[in-house]
């Protein structure tokens, strides 16, 4: 008891002393934490994801993700609170638009958000496995920073398939798990690795007393670390430990039309995270963001 009490109190150490450095947290997501930080607008959140849109495209490299969206009918899974869900019919010219969230919270602030812009579309509340559209109503289903983060991303991945029109595409950003910035503590402390030093459970607990020592971060306490979706492991709240070992599964029923493992560092690194020789946990380990484009196939199997 009294090591596991020692490492838990050297984690706390370690955030702690973090926020004094470039590798501080940044605070919460929610409307009241921006407010506390003197920021005020009426939609931030939203803000902040429209000032994300061009770095979106960025990351598909060549692949004219941007143009594909033009005139189409377009799904944004996961879709925030809106902000770039909102640019995809704005300035892409979409045909049609809808997100999908499943915090009541977030569809209320989207859709006031899209009618202070003027911009039909379309919000609903639903589950990762269960969206509010019938067989083949989408051309592009997009999704970031969305699959790590759903209860399992195997049968996500199925729905979208279901409701894609033959040939439509799956445009998806996502981190792997054990990615050294992928652990989603930034509201506290954004040094990078934690999660491979401690454990998941030592991690929630040593956040959730800093939490409370410093109602700053503007955060709830965080609940205890469930099991992976393959059952594997604990990891943190609100993630599902999807790694690179998951990719070949995750992606059946598809056609492959890209994936790009972009890593850490200047300019991505990406040659170093597509080095197909490395093993797949160490490329993970680099990996930042995998963006891959996914194509429904245009006839079914006989």
């Amino acid at each position: 008891m009294s090591s596991v009490g020692a490492i838990e109190r050297l984690a706390r150490w370690v955030i702690v002393q973090a926020q004094g450095t470039a590798y501080r947290g940044v605070g919460g997501y929610s409307t009241d934490s921006f407010a506390a930080k003197g920021d005020r607008r009426p939609f931030p959140q939203a803000d902040v994801e429209r000032d994300q849109f061009e770095e979106f495209f960025k990351l598909f490299g060549n692949f004219p993700v941007r143009e594909a969206i033009r005139g189409k009918d377009v799904l944004d899974f996961g879709s925030g609170y809106g902000g770039k869900t909102v640019e995809y019919r704005a300035r892409c010219g979409a045909r049609r638009v809808c997100g999908v969230e499943p915090f009541d919270n977030m569809v209320d602030l989207s859709r006031k958000y899209a009618h202070q812009r003027g911009v039909d579309v379309e919000f609903q509340r639903c589950g990762s496995t269960d969206l509010p559209y019938s067989d083949e109503s989408f051309d592009i289903v997009l999704t970031h920073d969305v699959l790590e983060h759903v209860e399992d991303p195997r049968r996500s991945m199925a729905e979208i398939r279901r409701v894609l029109r033959p040939g439509g595409l799956s445009v998806n950003l996502f981190p792997v798990y054990f990615g050294a910035r992928s652990h989603h503590l930034d509201y506290v402390v954004n040094l990078p690795a934690l999660h491979w030093v401690f454990s998941a459970r030592t991690l929630v607990r040593a956040v959730n007393h800093v939490l409370t020592a410093n109602p700053q971060f503007g955060t709830a306490l965080q609940p205890a670390p469930r099991r992976s979706f393959d059952g594997g492991r604990e990891v943190l709240p609100g993630l599902n430990g999807l790694s690179g070992l998951h990719l070949k599964r995750l992606f059946e029923g598809f056609e492959t039309l890209g994936v790009r493992r972009i890593a850490l560092g200047p300019r991505g690194m990406g040659l170093i995270a597509n080095t197909s020789w490395l093993p797949v946990q160490v490329r993970d380990l680099v990996t930042a963001t995998v963006a891959c484009i996914l194509r429904k196939p245009a006839v079914g199997p006989e």
